[in-house]
């Protein structure tokens, strides 16, 4: 196999520097290079270019040192990553950073390089879709290899939606290696491709400015403060570049006014204002000095002193537009309201599409008129979409300020030409608002009619529902935190259809008064409003046990731990009353043993013992019954299972088996369990005397 072999390119012989911090690097690079240190001599080039970008020594030495440790990379430890991305870093140095003079001198290396890296990339099996370079490209930036990461930025233009974070991609990498100028070139054209990205274009402004093009700074922080007029960055770099272009004609009229303007902007008012008293004593004929005067009285609120100075503009060019309206502006903030509609009126003979005239005609009809009036008014003087915009624009805002009876007033006038529903559904909010709650439903339901695919519609109609049923609720707990039970109730039943807190809330109440029936009764109605609620079942099944109805208070506690097995209260609570049947059952069968109903017991006895198999009263008794019944085999089975549970109270059952082998005739079992008894701790009466007798006669049938 034929093996791949990269050359190396070197550009340009080297020429000296002469910076003493730079000649340091610079040095330190030539002699890593010349010794095969080829990474030493990277940083040591990238280090002296920081120091002087344009200086084309260091670029070259650079250029040298990527494509010496690049063709090392690739045919001694082929490794073609390393190598690609020491050939990309070569060629931005070669093509992209450096001054068009000084590409153009490393033109004639810049295909081999191309092909260098093309090698590598092959072998790489790289994909060259301009979206897989753009992300390699941030990939790169990401792992701080900048040069080679605006190589492939610079490969991502070929897909139009890349281009614009391509360039502002690189411009930020220029900037990053210091070559501002650069950087600067393409942020401009990342501009041109997205003029309207403010944030870049403040980056762009920020550069032109510190590169000393203030011209074109200012044209950019110009249109940055039409779109966001109080960005204090902006503000303050036009401060300051105004300042300093005043420092070198400190006459100029125009240079003074706009650094006023700047910090009228920035609300130093009074500093301002001394800017444009000298701009007006450079040049008294500047009426747009005069007008940023008004401007500013304006927005100190001093209205009166705002319109001397509009006027001073209005009696040498009445037909100023902006004199005109910031004096109409003035006078409908005095309360002039038939001076400022009169001034309105006259903006509009001069410019009839002037929307601030226009609008401010109606604002200040509002100040001037009732709700009806202004209705009237403006369907008189607006038409089509301009009137319906006008009157839902009033009425949005006299919701906002909680004046809903006008704000309804609005709406209602409205709702003919709502064509999404949106005047319905800020209507019924509005009237439930004021406690109309019939009305706001029946005005979503005519809503609905209209519009039925509105799900804000459906939506508004459940919350509004849910608030409701929350009033209800809420006046329902007062009367209940009151202890005044049969209010509450009543609040908790009004709740149409009842929901589940409504029903627990009856209950509750209910059981507080001590009425158990009912508080079960709307607890049930709770559960079947809310099936899987452990707590609720938990407490019907605490009120049947209070009402000692424990068969049906077993049966929801059991449905309380089915619906959630750690319900704590629900376990404990059945445990008390399972033991308590048990109890009572027993004593019921101990009873009717007392009384010698021996069948009746011996059902009772083997019901007992079919759900609880070990209890040792149920078997003793049981035996017992067999005993008497002469089921003697039965009697014995019985017995010994009571003595395998507890043979220290039982001592006596030793005895009765003993008694009943003995009957049964075998006298060897017999034998054995007399003994037993004889050798326990039983009292010495006449059963132990008996056993040991009948011992000493059954000897002979043991042997």
């Amino acid at each position: 196999m034929k093996k791949s072999v990269i050359a190396i390119i070197c550009t340009l012989a080297l020429i000296q520097p002469a910076f003493a911090d730079f000649k340091e690097h610079f040095d330190l690079g030539q002699q890593y290079l010349s010794n095969y240190q080829y990474s030493g001599a990277v940083t040591e080039f990238k280090n002296a270019l920081r120091i002087n970008y344009l200086d084309n020594s260091a670029r070259i030495g650079l250029i040298n040192s990527y494509l010496a440790r690049g063709a090392y990379y690739a045919n001694n430890e082929k490794n073609w990553q390393k190598a690609a991305d020491d050939y990309r870093s070569a060629l931005f140095y070669m093509i992209y950073y450096p001054t068009a003079n000084q590409a153009k001198s490393s033109s004639q290396g810049i295909a081999p390089v191309t092909n260098n890296l093309n090698r590598c990339l092959s072998v790489l099996k790289f994909n060259t879709s301009p979206q897989s370079r753009f992300e390699t490209a941030k990939q790169l930036r990401a792992e701080g290899n900048f040069a080679a990461a605006a190589y492939e930025f610079n490969q991502s233009l070929g897909d139009k939606e890349l281009i614009k974070e391509s360039y502002e991609q690189i411009g930020d990498i220029m900037k990053l290696l210091g070559n501002d100028p650069k950087a600067a070139e393409y942020y401009r054209k990342a501009v041109s491709v997205s003029p309207a990205d403010i944030p870049l274009r403040l980056t762009y402004a920020k550069l032109l400015d510190k590169l000393d093009q203030e011209e074109a700074a200012v044209e950019e922080y110009n249109y940055i403060l039409t779109k966001s007029i109080d960005n204090k960055d902006v503000l303050y770099s036009l401060e300051r570049i105004y300042k300093k272009k005043l420092e070198a004609d400190p006459s100029d009229s125009d240079l003074t006014s706009n650094l006023g303007a700047i910090l009228q902007k920035q609300g130093k008012l009074d500093e301002a204002l001394a800017y444009y008293k000298k701009a007006e004593q450079l040049d008294p004929s500047n009426i747009n000095t005069r007008i940023n005067v008004g401007t500013l009285y304006q927005q100190k609120e001093d209205y009166k002193t705002a319109i001397i100075a509009y006027d001073s503009v209005l009696i040498l060019y009445p037909d100023n537009l902006n004199a005109n309206i910031y004096k109409a502006q003035c006078l409908s903030a005095l309360g002039n309201g038939k001076e400022a509609q009169a001034a309105y009126k006259k903006v509009l003979a001069l410019d009839p599409s002037n929307t601030e005239a226009q609008n401010g005609i109606y604002e200040n009809a509002k100040k001037a008129m009732s709700i009806n009036e202004y209705i009237d008014y403006v369907k008189k003087n607006a038409t089509g979409q301009n009137m319906v915009s006008l009157l839902y624009s009033y009425a949005l805002d006299l919701h906002k300020e909680n004046k809903l009876d006008d704000a309804i007033t609005i709406y209602n006038e409205l709702l003919k030409s709502d064509t999404t529903g949106e005047i319905y559904v800020n209507l019924a909010i509005a009237q439930n608002q004021k406690g109309e709650y019939n009305n706001a439903i029946n005005t979503l339901k005519a809503a609905k009619t209209r519009f039925p695919n509105n799900t804000q519609i459906t939506t508004t109609i459940a919350s509004i529902e849910q608030e409701a049923v929350n009033n209800k609720l809420a006046k329902a707990a007062d009367y209940f935190n009151n202890k005044d039970y049969k209010k509450a109730i009543d609040e908790y039943l009004k709740i149409q259809p009842p929901t589940v807190d409504s029903m627990l809330g009856a209950a509750s109440a209910y059981q507080n008064m001590e009425d158990t029936p009912n508080a079960i009764e709307y607890y049930k109605k709770a559960l079947e409003l809310k099936p899987t609620d452990s707590e609720i079942a938990y407490y019907i099944g605490a009120l049947y046990a209070d009402d000692e109805k424990y068969t049906d208070a077993e049966n929801y506690l059991n449905k309380a731990l089915t619906l959630n097995k750690n319900n704590a209260k629900a376990f404990e609570l059945l445990t008390q009353i399972q033991e308590q049947n048990k109890a009572t059952a027993l004593n019921d069968a101990i009873k009717l043993y007392d009384e010698q109903k021996y069948d009746e017991a011996l059902t009772a006895f083997n019901k007992i013992l079919e759900t609880d198999k070990n209890n040792v009263y149920g078997l003793y008794y049981r035996g017992m019954i067999y005993d008497a019944e002469k089921k003697l085999t039965e009697a014995i089975t019985d017995f010994k299972k009571v003595l395998e549970l507890n043979s220290t109270d039982f001592l006596i059952l030793n005895y009765m088996i003993a008694a009943d082998y003995d009957t049964l005739e075998k006298y060897k079992e017999a034998y054995e369990y007399y003994g037993i008894f004889v050798n326990s701790t039983a009292p010495d009466d006449e059963y132990k005397q008996y056993a040991k007798t009948r011992m000493e006669e059954l000897k002979p049938y043991v042997k």
